[in-house]
Parts: structure tokens; sequence; C-alpha cells
């Protein structure tokens, strides 16, 4: 060869490494732009044939073209058709190929088929062989490492399209085409270091090449790790181009300054076969061609990710209009008119989106097309791509002109950007009138009649957001969602609704769209709904009849169906219009969510969900975080409508939701008892402790909630005129009359046979029962063995009893370290506490209830529930009582108070009547013991006694002759009036609540009596005497204070006669308990005696006059009024 072409051929040798730099500065370059702010007018995104790096790329390859020979791919012709842009973006690629083959061709023989320097043939002992080996495989570190990083990476990037002005991340796609870069520098480094490797090892000693062989790793690690910390690790594909840049440069020298001729002559003495070297050779296939398959690979994702922007990146959206039937919409919207309603219905390009629309017109939409006051539209994004543009624009074109109910928003039309789609949706709503907007999917069966009928029913409302609400979820409570995660780095997301369907008023899309700062867009579109409302106040209402799954139930509003089921959606709207059962002849083998699932082939509580009726779906077991209860404590029941959705359980007074008294001022005199044991244990002291119930408040309304009374049980005391009611239940009444709280006590009713047979059943039937009462009707609920002996001091106080728990193990769900806990002897509530309500969700469902444990439904379920929530709790008026307000002895003290004690009568007046209302006997620990005479509870019982003669039932029982329990033993027994000889009045403020300062302040609150009431033991009331009584006269004279009685009270008098015709016990009982004294002001200033005398005359001739020597006490300073 000819000096002239060795200067040529080293010169075209020259120019191919620095076009090789080139390339990589180009590409550093394009990466830069890549991940550079956009949105402005002076840097815009790179755009295939329309920017200048475009020009960039063909000048190089022109220049290129000029040393290799020229072939028919570097023509480039500027033009935007889809198949040349592809070719004329790549003209390097097509160079270097034809580059490889025209410099192979020169060589007959590659060096890679000569034979190679095995470690043998370099003399290396064989012991040193496999450390050799493994110290060159650690060059390959910092390549697998990236790769795994890289693979990781990939599956974690989130969807964005922020529709605002930030910095474009890394895609997916970034991240494996620098797995690609990392495969390439692997296999450069392995080239590099196999080859000095050999050339050490043939130099050097083994120990020297070994120390060289571990120098050259370590310099790899280092400059690898080096790169990775100064380059932002979002940037893959420029760090790993770094690394090649420079195992490239370091090959390149490796190979032009590596091979001496001392070298090779040494490696032919070695081989004794001339070895001939070509450094074009070796080049090429180790450099040129790797790094020329990569290049090309990632210059085609790069080209095909800027491609896709053009379509998909909402920011080129920002300034197109909205298209198709976008402002010709024709609602009602005056003010005298029905409430309007927009229904927005996301659909997609697709050819799948197209029959669903067909489907919807045909089935669905049909409810509301002749409606004024209802439009819809189905929502599509911008095309796709430019095929799916050619292939359905068309199509969609003659859709939007034959139906006028298309809408083409700014934005990706693709599923990830379904938020930002929606989002559009919205703003163009929000140009127009209307009272509601509905969203729903264009693969979702609404019953249109149903929301329509349902919205104009309710009125305009304002802050209005309704759908299948999802609280306190994690983000990956239903599923993988890389968006969730890599955003927002919380233990759980805001409350958001199923994009099912929801319903928002037109304030609260205003408040979403009107605002000046972009909006966050992730690509579930609901959770995104959630974040964008977080903050604004506005509390989700759950309608579980909207549903996400495959489930069909017979009130359900919105059902999902699949592609391959559409046509489901004409049999169930064909059900509709044929006064069928919406689900017939469909699957309805799927438990809905929240719905009963007795019977079905799944339950969704095994999915760790838990569903609350009125806050919504929540995770079963969410991960340990500090909890906080929210301030709604109490659920806003639905209207009762006789005939609609109630109906009598006793005509007049107690229906299936509600009771005569549950919305009244007295509420307070429902009582609620339950008895499940037979008939002949009802004794005595049961018969008295509804006796006291009367003495105290005579007006009071018992029920009793039985299953083995009979309805005449009490007729001996209904005769007197105290109410007293037996409900009988049992499993079909009690699903009859809806007494269940949800889908989990729904089907632990309908198992009723299957818990029976527990040892503990009727135990927890009387906890399930009590709570359900409360919470529906509201009033008192009593064991039958609990003794009142003082009324509370005011009627709206709401509260519950607290005792002491003696087992270490309890301290587990007690209030406090000392074991307090809530015993359920005693409540006194109104309606609608959602704690009676979510506590036997929880504890009584057919998933989680257990049969062997005797105190999961009782205390232990409702202390544990406080416990969570008490501050909510007590901030809405739940009064958490003394343990000696309602339990003055433990379970384990009471006994004592049926022993006879000389001082029992003088402890009842000092202190248990001071600081207690009520005494609880734990039937469980007393039944079996005698009341002995002058024990404190034979006072209690001697001085709060009716005296109305009744059946003793254990005597009928046991065949005894003495079958009358009354002061004679006869059905015939005197009148008596009881009431105190001396009167103690202290003026106190009216009660307003119990302090929460100190122990003693509560104490204080809750024994202060009504000032000039009669109550506990200074009560005034009639015993005995006949059932009721033609006429009755009730004189009343004070000597210098003044007197009111009756209901609502009378002008205050000195003296005053008030007769009564017709009157039964309880009717006088009922006067004198209204019964109010009030001193005059010298006797209120300074204190004195007053005298009282009240008498009581029978028509039949009885009489009893009580005197009652009054004496007022100055209260003892100013602070003590509470």
């Amino acid at each position: 060869m000819s000096s002239k072409k060795k200067r040529k051929k080293k010169q075209q040798v020259l120019l191919f490494f620095v076009l090789l730099i080139c390339h990589y500065v180009f590409f550093f370059w394009l990466l830069y732009e890549k991940y550079i702010y956009a949105g402005t007018e002076e840097r815009d995104f790179f755009l295939i044939g329309d920017s200048h790096t475009t020009k960039l790329i063909i000048f190089a390859d022109l220049c290129w073209c000029c040393v290799v020979p020229v072939n028919a791919t570097c023509v480039v012709v500027l033009e935007r058709t889809l198949l040349l842009e592809f070719f004329f973006q790549f003209p390097s690629f097509f160079s270097l190929l034809f580059f490889s083959c025209t410099i192979m061709k020169h060589n007959a023989l590659p060096s890679f088929r000569q034979r190679g320097l095995s470690l043998s043939s370099l003399n290396v002992p064989r012991r040193y062989h496999l450390p050799i080996i493994l110290l060159r495989t650690l060059c390959l570190i910092p390549s697998v490492l990236g790769t795994l990083y890289n693979t990781q990476a990939a599956w974690g990037v989130p969807i964005r399209d922020s529709g605002g002005a930030i910095t474009l991340k890394s895609t997916e796609s970034d991240y494996w085409v620098a797995n690609i870069w990392c495969v390439l520098a692997g296999y450069w480094s392995w080239i590099l270091t196999t080859s000095m490797m050999r050339r050490w090892l043939y130099h050097y000693e083994i120990s020297n090449a070994i120390v060289r062989l571990i120098t050259l790793t370590v310099v790899n690690w280092s400059i690898s790790a080096f790169v990775c910390s100064k380059i932002a690790t979002d940037r893959p594909i420029t760090i790993w181009m770094t690394i090649c840049l420079i195992l490239l440069i370091s090959n390149v020298l490796k190979l032009c300054f590596g091979s001496s001729p001392k070298y090779h002559q040494k490696t032919e003495d070695v081989l004794q076969s001339p070895v001939r070297i070509n450094l074009k050779s070796t080049a090429v296939k180790i450099l040129v061609l790797p790094l020329t398959m990569v290049t090309f690979l990632t210059m085609f994702v790069a080209l095909q990710q800027l491609d896709q922007l053009q379509y998909t990146t909402s920011q080129l959206m920002v300034n197109q209009p909205f298209g198709l039937n976008y402002n010709d919409l024709a609602l009602t919207t005056t003010a005298s008119a029905t409430t309007s309603i927009l229904i927005l219905i996301i659909s997609s390009w697709s050819s799948e989106g197209f029959e669903r629309r067909q489907m919807l017109r045909k089935t669905a939409l049909k409810f509301i097309e002749n409606d004024n006051d209802v439009a819809y539209r189905f929502v599509i994004g911008q095309p796709p791509s430019a095929r799916t543009q050619m292939l359905m624009g068309p199509r969609i074109e003659t859709e939007s002109e034959m139906y006028k109910d298309m809408l083409l928003v700014p934005a990706s039309d693709l599923r990830g950007d379904k938020s930002h789609k929606l989002f559009e949706a919205f703003r163009w709503s929000n140009e127009f009138k209307y009272d509601y907007m509905v969203k729903s999917d264009d693969d979702v069966f609404v019953r249109w009649d149903v929301v329509r009928s349902e919205l104009h029913g309710s009125g305009r409302k304002s802050g209005y957001w309704k759908g299948l609400v999802y609280r306190n979820m994690a983000p990956d409570a239903l599923g993988a969602d890389k968006n969730m995660n890599t955003d927002y780095e919380l233990p759980i997301l805001p409350a958001y609704t199923s994009g099912t369907m929801y319903i928002l008023s037109h304030d609260v899309i205003n408040l979403i769209v009107d605002i000046d700062t972009p909006q966050r867009f992730v690509s579930a579109e609901e959770r995104n709904l959630g974040i964008w409302l977080f903050g604004y106040d506005i509390n989700p209402i759950h309608d579980f009849r909207i549903q996400d799954g495959n489930a069909c139930e017979a009130d359900q509003i919105a059902k999902r169906f699949k592609n391959k089921n559409l046509r489901d959606m004409q049999v169930m709207y064909d059900n509709v219009m044929n006064n069928r059962l919406q689900c017939t002849s469909l699957d309805t083998t799927t438990c809905g969510l929240c719905y009963p699932c007795r019977g079905k082939k799944n339950d969704w509580r095994a999915s760790n969900l838990a569903c609350d009726q009125f806050k919504g779906v929540t995770d079963r077991h969410p991960n340990s975080y500090l909890k906080v209860s929210g301030p709604d404590v109490k659920d806003s029941l639905e209207p009762s409508i006789m005939g609609k959705n109630d109906a009598w359980i006793i005509d007049g007074l107690l229906s299936q939701r509600t009771s005569k008294f549950s919305e009244t001022d007295d509420w307070h005199l429902l009582y609620w008892v339950c008895w499940t044991s037979d008939s002949s244990t009802f004794t005595d002291r049961h018969w008295r402790a509804l006796e006291l119930v009367w003495v105290h408040e005579p007006r009071a309304v018992i029920f009793m909630i039985s299953n083995t009374l009979p309805d005449d049980f009490f007729q001996d005391y209904t005769k007197t005129g105290y109410e007293i009611h037996v409900v009988n239940f049992n499993k079909d009444n009690l699903l009859n009359w809806n007494w269940y709280f949800g889908p989990g006590t729904l089907d632990w009713l309908n198992d009723w046979d299957k818990w029976e047979t527990g040892k503990f059943f009727y135990w927890h039937l009387t906890d399930y029962i009590r709570c359900l009462l409360l919470y529906n009707y509201g009033g008192t609920y009593m064991d039958m063995d609990a003794l009142w002996i003082r009324v509370p001091p005011d009627n709206n106080l709401e509260f519950i009893g607290s005792d002491y728990s003696s087992l270490v193990s309890d301290r587990e769900w007690t209030l406090d370290d000392e074991g307090l806990y809530l015993p359920q002897g005693l409540m006194r509530f109104k309606r609608g506490w959602a704690l009676f309500r979510e506590m036997c969700e929880s504890a009584f469902s057919s998933y989680t209830y257990d049969p062997e444990c005797f105190n999961c439904g009782g205390p232990k379920a409702i202390t544990s529930y406080v416990r969570e929530h008490q501050a909510a709790l007590e901030l809405a008026g739940f009064t958490i009582l003394p343990r000696e307000v309602l339990y003055p002895a433990s379970y384990l003290e009471i006994h004592r108070f049926l022993l006879a004690n000389p001082l029992a009568e003088q402890e009842l007046k000092t202190k248990i009547v001071v600081n207690s209302w009520n005494i609880h006997l734990f039937g469980k620990m007393t039944n079996h013991l005698p009341i002995e005479k002058d024990s404190l509870i034979d006072f209690v019982l001697k001085r709060f006694d009716l005296d109305v003669p009744h059946r003793d039932t254990a005597a009928v029982a046991t065949n005894k002759k003495n079958k009358i329990i009354s002061s004679t033993g006869t059905w015939t027994v005197p009148m008596r009036l009881v009431g105190p000889r001396n009167y103690i009045y202290r003026y106190m403020s009216p009660f307003t609540r119990i302090p929460l300062d100190s122990i003693e302040s509560r104490r204080r609150a809750l024994q202060q009596p009504a000032a000039g009431r009669f109550q506990g033991l200074d009560r005034i009331y009639v015993r005995g005497g006949p059932s009721v009584v033609s006429k009755v006269k009730v004189s009343l004279e004070v000597a210098f204070g003044k007197l009111k009685i009756g209901i609502p009270p009378s002008p205050k008098f000195t003296k005053n006669t008030i007769e009564l015709k017709d009157a039964s016990q309880k009717d006088i009982n009922v006067l004198l308990n209204s019964l109010i004294y009030s001193p005059s002001p010298l006797l209120a200033a300074n204190g004195g005696r007053d005298r009282m005398n009240v008498l009581v005359e029978y028509s039949n001739g009885e009489r009893d006059e009580v005197l009652v020597d009054v004496i007022v006490v100055e209260s003892e300073e100013d602070g003590d009024i509470l």
C-alpha cells in the first residue's frame, strides 16, 4: 500500500473517532433537551423535524458521508411523513454500518478468529486461575448494580402529566435504555480488563499483575461511582453514556498505544506462530458495532417518546379549544324550575368506546332522553396517535353530528391521563349553569331515573359530594399504584369516591377548576378528586348502591360491565322497563361491597375491608399510625315515613325506626330492659326494680324486650296507669323490623340457628339488642338488677357508668392503667350515636363473631371503642360517670349491701344517696343471695315501694299458696302518702354540664339536686290504694315560700287544691313529682325555716297527709354555684 493511501486511511480512522465523540456530545445535548424546563415560547419541546437539533444531526451526517462512501440513506429530505421521518433521523446509523462493512472487507481473517492467549499459555500456575478469573469478573460489578437499579426504577416510574410548567422526569423507557448502556459498559469494561490482564501477566510477575488488576478494578469502580454521584439519579442514560464514553476512550487508547512490536514478538514466541493484530478490525468489532447498535436503539426510543409527546402531553394542548358538541348544551336552569343535572360520561377514541357509547344510548340514557333539566356529554380527549386519528376521526365526527352528545377536551386520551381529561371536562362545564354534575364512565349502567328522582327530591345543595366513599385507605390498599406511592409518601389517602359514579354540586366544581395555581394529576382520577378537594372541608356522602365490581344487587344504581358482558346492559334495561327485578337473568352470586354476603360466593371482608354505612369503606387492619377521631360521632338517621320506610310495632308508640318520644324533649322517658330467661325466674327483686323507675319518674314508658314473657305479664301495673309493653322478639321479627345495623349484623341474624347453640349466645344477643335500641330510639337502657335511688340532675344528660376491673389482663383494653372500664348495665343516650352501630358491626358480624368470647360484645367492645374515640365523644356530649354514681359497690363488694347492718340506713342517707343515682346488684353475683332485713337494699326497697299488688310468678312456678305480692298479701292495699319529714333547700344555679377540670368538681356537679325538686329520699308519692279513683283532691299549702305544680308548671301559689277525675296511681304521682318549692326572698337571702303541707284525699274516703319542715340554706359562697 502506498504512503498516500496509508495517510488517507489514518485520516479516516482519526475522523471516525472524532465523529464518535461528536455523536456523544449530541446525545448529551439531546438528553438535556429532554429533561429541560418546558412550556415557554423561548424554549419549547424538541419536536421531530421542527427544531435546530434536526439540522445539527443532518449536518454531522453529511460530514460523515464525505468521508465514508455515500449510500442511499444519507440523502436527507425534510418531509414530515411518518415513514421518511424515521429514516431521516438515523443517517449516522446507516453510515456507521456501511463504514464497518467497508473496513471489514479489507480483513480476510478477523482478529477474533485467531487463537487467544489463555492463562496456561501465559505460564500462570493453575492455583492462580480461579482468583484471577474472579478478579477479572469484579469489573462487571458497576454494570450489574446499574442494571438492577434501573430495572427497579423502571417499575416504579409514575405516569405524570401535570399540565403546568414542570421538569419532565425519566420515563420507564429511559431506564430500559439505560440498561442497554449498562450492558455495553460491562462489555467494554470486560474487554479492557481482559486485555490489560493478559498484558500484565505476560510482562510481570503474577503478584505484580494481580496488584495492577486490583488497581484497575478499583479505578473502574471509583470512576463509575464518581459519575453516578455527579449526575442526577433520574437521568440514567446520561450516567451510563458518560461511563461508556470513558471506557471507549480507554479502549481506544489501549488499542493505539498498548501494542508494541516487542509485545507482539513475545506473543509469537509463545504461540509459535505469527500473529497479525489488525487494529481497525478490532476497533470495529469491539467498539464500532456495539456502539452503533446501542446508538440506534437509543435514538429509536428517544424519537418514539418525542413523537408520543405530540399526542399525549397535555402541556402542548393548553391553548387548544374544546371541540365537537361543546357549545350547544341546553339545560332548564330557571330559579323556579327543578334542579338541573349535567352528566359527564368519560369515553375514549377506541372502537370499544364507540360500542359502549352506542349501548348506553340504547339503554340507560333512555331514562332521561326527554328531560329538559338533564343533559349529558361523552367526554373524549385528543387522539392518542396519528393512526387513531386517521381511523376513528371521521367516525367520531359522524357520531357527533348524529347524536350531538360528544365533547372533545384539550387533554390526552390515554388511560393514564384520565384525570387530566376529567379536569378539562370540569373546566368546560363550569361555564354553564346547572345544580349537580354527575360523572360516570361509558362502561357503567346507571339508573338515571333513580338518580334524577333523588336529586330533584333533595333540592339545590351546596358543598354536595356523594358516591361510594373510601376513607383511610393506603395508596396500595386496592392494588399497586406506582403513581400514588411515588408522589405521596403518606400512610393514607384523603377520602375519595369511586370513579364508577359520583355526584358533585356546581360550587364544588368551581372549587376544583377556579384556582390560579396548576392542579396536580395522578393516573387514578377518583383518587385525584380526593386530592383536589382535600382541605375544603367537604365530607363525601357514602352511597353503597354504587358498585365497583361485578356484583348485581336489587337496589344498585350504578353497575360496571366488562366489554364481553356489554349486552347485559340491554338485559338490565329490559328488566327495569318490564317491572322485573333489575338483576333478573344476571349473575347475582357475587357479593357487592357493603352488602350482606350470606349465600354469596365471595365476601368483601376477606379483602381486608370494612364498611360503615355512613362513613364508607375503610381498611380493616390499617398500618400502625396515629389515629385521630373525626368530629362526626352521631349519625343522621333517615326520617321515618309510615307506609314507605317504616311501620308500627306498637301502634302510635313504637315503630321499626323510631318511637313517639325519640325526637322530642321527652326522649329520657324511654326505658329499655331485656329478658331472655323463663318467666318463672322473674322474682320480686325484678318487680321492684321496675317499681323504682316509676317511683322516681312515673311518666316513664318501659319496653320489655323478651322472647319468653307473654304480652299481659305486667297487666297488674298497667291497670294502675303505668306504661310497660312487652315486645316479643325472635329471629323473624328482628329481620322483619330491620333491627340490624348493616351487612355484618344482617348476616349474623340470618345465621341465628348457627349461633344459638353457643353457651353465650343469649348474653351476646342482649348486648346486641341494647345497642340497637339506644341507636334507633334513644332513652335509658337498664339491667333488671339496677335499682334507681335518684334521678339524674338533667334530663338531657347522656351518660354511661364506669367501674374498675381487678384483672391485670384487662389492662390491654381498659381506659387507664388502673383498669377503668365501661359496663353496660345502665346507659342513657339520645338516638343516633355511631359508636353503637360501629361496635356491633364489628363484634356481631358473621365474619368476625366469636361465640366463645363472653365479653367481646359487652364492656370490652364499648370500652375499646371509647378508648380510641374518647376526645371526640366527650366533645359531643358523651359523659363517663365516676364509678360511685351508678356502681357504688363493685361486683366483689355488692354482697355486703344485702347483709344486715345496723348502720345501713345511715350509710344510705349520708353516702349512697348523696353520691349515687343507682345501685347495681350484679345479678350473677347476688341473684342467689337473700336480701336480709335491715340491710341497705332492704331500706331502699322499703323507702321506694309503690305497693302495687301483683302475681308472684316464682311462687306460681313452685305451686306455693301465697301468689300475691303486696304489703297485705292480698289484692287490696290501703293508700299511703310517702314523703320526707325534713327537706333541705339549698339554692344552686341550674345544672349545665359536668366539669372535667377535677374529680371533686365532677362529683359536686353530680351530687347537685335540682333546686326545689323533691328527689331521692325526699320523694313525695302515693303507694297502694285502688288502681283507679273516680275523684282525687290534692291540697298544697306553704307558710312563706311559693309552690308550682303540674306539667307545664302552674303559676306560683302558697295554697292550692287540684282535683283529678278517674285518676290512677300513676296520674297522682305524676302530679306530685312535678311539685317545685321556692323560698321567699328573705329566706333565700338569710336562710331559715318554712313549713309545707301536702294532703291527698280519695273519693272512697281514704286520705293521707305529709307535713314537711323546709330548711332553707344559703349557698356557702359564690364559687360553689355550678
